[in-house]
């Protein structure tokens, strides 16, 4: 479960990153973006939130 929710929140946040209609410049967290899932659906990264400690490692890995 833990492996299939990386997955996902990978996936969601490369898409976000990718996604140059955002308005970076005001967001506050990365909770503030929305990406597209893979069925082409709007998600917001705010249904990952839960997912806390993920993210600070997953920042090590883009730098």
């Amino acid at each position: 479960m833990l492996l299939t929710g990386c997955t996902v929140l990978f996936s969601v946040l490369l898409q976000a990153m990718s996604t140059p209609t955002e308005d970076w410049q005001r967001a506050t967290s990365i909770y503030d973006f929305n990406a597209t899932d893979i069925d082409g659906n709007l998600v917001s990264l705010e249904k990952y939130r839960y997912l806390r400690s993920i993210l600070p490692r997953f920042a090590l890995l883009v730098k």
